[in-house]
């Protein structure tokens, strides 16, 4: 009975023990609301914002942007040097980084990536910055095999953590753009191109480099993503960082409030903001983003009115975007007078005033011929901010005597429609790159100039400003650009809106970013946890 008894009190102890250090060292499980889930865990075919999110946990990117600034700074590459009068690139990588298999990630891998990017079965939409390397454009136009093999003239491996890469002409953007993480070479140099997309690799278990390893991907729930020890910035402070799909914003709040979340990113909605800062549990963010909405004008439509640019004037002269701003937005937002957004280096505070005129709106409406007119303006269903400022919209534009029909879509309809070219105006998003280059999206020749718009001075100065290195002139020339496309009247620009961010007191280290939420999880910390 003795020894029975003795037997007893020491599993109670041995128990005990193993609790009370379970209990000093507990692992740190930190949960993140997301709208909807990853679509791949590939880095170079993010199409989508969970997707981007996804793969900053997982993937490390070459450079990444300064959160205040905007410009390029070390990760990945921890250094570059850049010789002008060759326009070649010098980077070298961080000596410590790893693959998550324990394999170094090397310049070979940096260089197969851009191969990747350059492939001509690449469907990616990373290959902007690569149409400035030199051997790049022929590569993707003529390289026979399904492969990322062979050799790009202007990229050169010249040891295991060394690259050059030469441009073919001046670019100042380059740099900002090498914003995307590499892929292991070793895993995936003997898989064709057209099938990398379907690849395990993309929709399994990656071989990665970020600061998290992907632990489980439950496609209807979440991502669990474990901490990687060996994180060359350093293990994060947080083990599991779970990014759970949660559609409905509502329910998101419930959750946050009972403290099932840890963090409601980007998408808080602003009349939560006051009742949310009043609780001494939470903390609120908020942070510009290089996202804008704006109301796009469909010229191709050639039966329209706003093929005329004096009725794309009137429209533009109906809204109070300050107005918008303040009664819509909460103030959470920048009034937009132009495609450049005041993070950018080149903003023009010289357009920030309103124009709303109705009374030369309908002397330029009559002028095209039009006593009357009826436009239809479509946006996507779920989006309560674009409800009320087509409304607005309306409202106003039945003044001058245009009458606006407005029709609400579920997504895949909106998407069809403005595939097809059915309508006159939509209410849209617009991501926007880190460099104010407006050539995206604005020169003739853009690979996202999606309504045709055309100017050949605007072009000019684009591609001055492209192949300018002062910052001064570039402001200037850019300045200018948006001058003449502001005067073309393309589309209507609204407002660039805040991310507004709600997370738990506790989470210390957290820098919201206008392009990267996780572009610093590794610091990410929850106070007074974890701590001996």
């Amino acid at each position: 009975m003795r020894r029975l008894l003795f037997f007893f009190l020491t599993c109670l102890l041995l128990v005990s023990g193993c609790q009370k250090q379970q209990q000093e060292n507990p692992e740190l499980h930190f949960h993140v609301a997301a709208l909807t889930g990853p679509l791949t865990l590939n880095p170079v075919f993010v199409r989508d914002s969970a997707s981007a999110e996804v793969a900053a946990l997982l993937h490390t990117t070459l450079l990444v942007t300064d959160p205040q600034t905007l410009t390029p700074r070390p990760r990945l590459i921890t250094a570059w040097e850049y010789d002008r009068e060759k326009l070649t690139y010098l980077f070298t990588l961080h000596p410590e980084a790893v693959w998550s298999d324990g394999t170094p990630i090397t310049a070979e891998d940096v260089a197969f990536t851009l191969r990747v990017i350059a492939h001509p079965d690449y469907t990616g939409l990373l290959y902007l910055p690569l149409r400035y390397v030199l051997g790049a454009a022929e590569y993707k136009a003529g390289h026979a095999s399904g492969l990322a093999d062979g050799a790009i003239a202007g990229i050169r491996v010249l040891d295991e953590k060394t690259l050059a890469v030469t441009l073919k002409e001046p670019y100042a953007p380059f740099l900002s753009l090498l914003t995307f993480a590499p892929l292991p070479a070793g895993l995936l140099a003997e898989v064709n191109i057209r099938d990398l997309e379907s690849h395990e690799f993309s929709l399994h278990r990656p071989v990665s480099s970020g600061p998290y390893l992907l632990a489980e991907w439950k496609r209807d729930e979440y991502v669990h993503a474990r901490a990687n020890p060996d994180y060359f910035l350093g293990k994060p402070a947080l083990d599991n960082l779970y990014y759970r799909f949660i559609p409905n914003a509502e329910t998101q709040m419930i959750e946050l409030l009972a403290g099932k979340l840890d963090l409601v990113p980007t998408a808080v909605k602003v009349e939560d903001v006051a009742a949310l800062r009043e609780n001494p549990d939470l903390k609120v963010y908020s942070n510009p983003r290089l996202v804008y909405d704006y109301i796009a004008i469909n010229t191709k439509k050639a039966d329209s009115p706003v093929s005329d640019k004096r009725v794309r004037s009137a429209l533009a002269m109906l809204l109070d975007r300050k107005a918008v701003v303040d009664n819509i937005l909460l103030g959470f937002a920048d009034p937009l007078y132009g495609p450049l957004l005041p993070l950018h280096f080149a903003y023009d505070p010289a357009l920030e005033k309103e124009t709303v005129d109705l009374a030369e709106a309908r002397r330029l409406l009559v002028e095209a011929g039009y006593t009357q007119a009826r436009l239809r303006l479509i946006f996507n269903a779920g989006n309560p901010v674009r409800e009320n400022v087509s409304l607005v919209f309306k409202e106003q534009a039945a003044k001058i005597g245009i009458d606006i029909r407005v029709s609400l879509l579920e997504w895949e309809a909106f998407l069809a429609a403005i595939t097809a070219g059915d309508f006159d105006l939509a209410i849209l998003g617009r991501g926007v790159e880190a460099d104010p280059d407006l050539s995206y999206h604005w020169h003739s020749a853009g690979p996202g100039n999606t309504y045709g718009y055309s100017n050949e001075q605007v072009d000019a100065l684009l591609e001055a400003a492209a192949a300018e290195e002062s910052v001064a002139e570039r402001t200037r020339l850019y300045r200018e650009a948006q001058r003449l496309l502001v005067e073309d009247v393309p589309a209507i620009w609204l407002y660039a809106r805040r991310a507004v961010h709600a997370a738990t007191a506790g989470l210390d280290g957290f820098i919201p970013h206008p392009e990267n939420l996780f572009y610093n999880v590794h610091e990410w910390k929850l106070a007074g946890e974890g701590e001996e």
